[in-house]
């Protein structure tokens, strides 16, 4: 009786030391996107923290074991159990890591430093110092986590050097901290329009503009998703859109005529080159456009709201 008393007790105080490593062990969790891809460094440290965990369960349910061996069958399983536990919230709580007990001194050097920090990786940038650049946000990030300018940054790099698949990782990341967002929906397109994957790309640009449809360019990337979908009429009211907005714009006015042409609409498409031409005749592709234009079947200007370039 004594002996079961005794090993009871000891599972109790074990219970609560388990508590005690657990609740240390969160403030300590690695300040990293668990949705993004982990990098070597990042995952030396997740193995070497499974390790320091495994361990430290491992002795301690020796310890049980020691005394009382059906006890320590119960206590193992939930020993598992609270290591699994663990290392899923590892996962789930990691962009909680972020100091909160700063001094507004201490607050206001790390600001500064990453204001530093996104000088020089901007600067790299400039001069195409791409992985010298992405090192140095790299640090930005480890020092500040959550923050928003050194993600946006991060994600301006990636699709820089059309890393698509690491770019939207990133604006991912950056739609937990800032919550909808039409700029960063807009980048995640870009992504997957980069990245060849042009269902996603117009899901996430229909999303940017539902959220503000004051902006050429997103109407402009929807008509890219839209034409590599194929669907042509769709593609040329959202370009019909970004001319609207923008109707002196080079970029706008190149892709209006090319979806012009794609979607058979002869007479927009004459109406945008003669625009083109006369405020830039050196243009080289007005030939051929010209040639694509002139295979087009006529077909008189409709009732629909259709407009053409004002």
């Amino acid at each position: 009786m004594i002996i079961d008393l005794v090993a009871i007790i000891v599972f109790l105080t074990s219970l609560i030391g388990l508590a005690i490593v657990i609740g240390r062990k969160f403030p300590t969790l690695a300040a990293v996107d668990p949705t993004a891809t982990a990098g070597p460094t990042a995952e030396r440290k997740h193995s070497l923290i499974e390790e320091r965990l495994r361990r430290k369960v491992t002795s301690w349910w020796t310890k049980i074991a020691d005394r009382s061996a059906p006890l320590a069958a119960t206590t193992g399983r939930l020993a598992t159990a609270a290591h699994r536990k663990l290392v899923d919230l590892e996962h789930e709580y990691k962009i909680r890591s972020l100091p909160v007990f700063l001094s507004h001194r201490q607050r206001r050097k790390i600001d500064q430093q990453i204001a530093a920090m996104l000088n020089q990786t901007q600067a790299m940038i400039d001069e195409k110092e791409y992985a010298a650049a992405e090192e140095k946000i790299m640090q930005a990030v480890r020092l500040e986590p959550r923050s928003i300018p050194v993600f946006e940054l991060l994600g301006q790099l990636y699709l820089t050097t059309k890393e698509f698949a690491h770019a939207k990782e990133v604006y991912q990341y950056l739609l937990k901290l800032t919550g909808d967002s039409d700029a960063i929906y807009q980048h995640l397109g870009e992504a997957d329009l980069g990245a060849g994957h042009p269902e996603a790309a117009k899901l996430e640009l229909e999303r940017a503009v539902e959220l503000n449809q004051n902006v050429a360019s997103y109407h402009l990337e929807l008509a890219q998703a839209y034409t590599a979908l194929e669907d042509h009429p769709s593609a040329f009211a959202s370009v019909q859109e970004a001319a609207r907005l923008e109707p002196n714009s080079p970029k706008v006015l190149d892709q209006y005529v090319e979806v012009s042409i794609a979607a058979g609409k002869k007479q927009f498409a004459e109406d945008a080159v003669a625009r083109i031409e006369s405020v830039n005749p050196e243009n080289t592709k007005i030939a051929q456009w010209r040639t694509q234009i002139a295979a087009l079947e006529d077909r008189p200007l409709t009732s629909t709201p259709e407009t053409g370039i004002e």
